[in-house]
């Protein structure tokens, strides 16, 4: 058993997941969501349908997992900053402008992915961005206005951030600078629920 890394069995593991993810999302973004199977994902990974399943059990999963790593993305942006905590409006705004980067770099992948995300995820009432931009606000200690909390100002920047790359990804080309949008969109809601 290797001590210093991952252990050879659990790094395969690992391997075969990004195999079959890559897979979904580049037969996502060539066929569209409803048009691509499970069959089609293990043929393009050279796996069994079984093996697929056992990584993804549901056709969702892939686009669970396609939000869960832009979001790891961007929190990253600020994750080892040195020294003292940043200001919240610092950390909030390099999340959303990482986001932004990655919307842009991979814009046809956005297209093609995040519109099947939010038609088949309860994304009004719960999503998972809203907590992570929560959590930030709650960790930041931050003195907000009376009227304002984490999970609201959390579900203003999500439902916000979702209305802007819809409407990005609406027009080709971009009709707008998604960087830009998310930035005033930030002032925006800190400017309404922060403390003087």
């Amino acid at each position: 058993m290797e001590t210093a890394e991952m252990p050879r069995r659990t790094r395969k593991r690992h391997e075969r997941h990004d195999r079959v993810f890559e897979a979904a999302v580049a037969l996502i973004v060539e066929k569209g969501f409803d048009d691509t199977s499970m069959n089609d994902v293990a043929a393009r990974a050279g796996l069994s349908r079984t093996t697929v399943f056992n990584h993804f059990p549901r056709k969702m999963a892939f686009l669970d997992e396609w939000a869960l790593r832009r979001r790891e993305r961007a929190a990253s942006s600020f994750a080892h900053e040195p020294g003292a905590l940043l200001p919240l409006r610092e950390v909030l705004g390099r999340y959303l402008a990482a986001l932004a980067d990655l919307n842009v770099e991979t814009r046809r992948e956005t297209v093609a992915l995040m519109p099947p995300r939010l038609r088949h995820t309860d994304w009004l009432v719960t999503h998972p961005l809203v907590r992570d931009l929560a959590e930030f606000v709650t960790e930041s200690g931050v003195a907000l206005r009376p009227h304002a909390g984490p999970d609201q100002i959390g579900r203003m920047l999500a439902l916000g951030y979702f209305s802007a790359v819809i409407r990005w990804i609406d027009v080709e080309p971009a009709p707008f600078d998604l960087a830009t949008e998310l930035s005033d969109l930030l002032e925006t809601v800190l400017t309404g629920a922060l403390a003087e």
